[in-house]
């Protein structure tokens, strides 16, 4: 190998060094601050979207279906209190078809979004959906339907981790301790 190869190798390797290095720096870095409990809980995303109930044949923006599905969270989360178990799972069912048609277009969980408007809400569609299943772990124990059980588990779990990937939360992790306090691992 001669000195001109050696040379071409050499700013080969320096460009390849620089264009990784470019790349890096110019690709966005993930927010990793964990938001407490006095920033984002259930009670705040309860008391944002108060108002108005959305009925679901009248639910056509994204978010009409967030409300709607905060809205039912809300009211079987009431009706579990009670011990009114069936219509506790009807409203968090409920919730879930809401929260799912959000999560469709809207797969990322944020802090805080602009959903319309000027209005700035807590968005956490994924991490709603997982409190939603484990409340629905007591819910199925409540009401010996334990075949639904593993189900709900493991969808809790996936929309845990969906939530953690874009934001974490005190509140993710009380949901995550949850899941192992339900049902732990054998």
């Amino acid at each position: 190998m001669n000195q001109s190869d050696l040379k071409k190798k050499s700013y080969l390797i320096f460009i390849l060094i620089i264009g990784f290095l470019g790349t890096r720096c110019a690709t966005p870095q993930k927010d990793l601050k964990t938001y407490p409990l006095t920033e984002i809980n259930l009670e705040k995303v309860f008391n944002e979207n108060r108002g108005l109930k959305v009925l679901e044949e009248n639910a056509t923006m994204i978010h009409d279906f967030y409300r709607g599905g905060v809205q039912e969270k809300d009211e079987g989360e009431r009706l579990m209190k009670e011990s009114r178990w069936e219509e506790a799972r009807n409203h968090l069912e409920k919730s879930n078809r809401y929260l799912q048609v959000v999560v469709k277009y809207l797969p990322e969980d944020e802090a805080s979004r602009n959903v319309y408007g000027d209005v700035m809400l807590i968005f956490l569609p994924n991490l709603l959906l997982a409190d939603n299943y484990l409340k629905l772990i007591t819910v199925y124990k409540s009401t010996k339907a334990d075949n639904k059980i593993a189900d709900a588990k493991g969808n809790g779990e996936h929309y845990l981790s969906l939530s953690l990937k874009s934001v974490k939360t005190e509140w993710s992790y009380q949901i995550k301790k949850g899941f192992e306090d339900e049902l732990p691992k054998k």
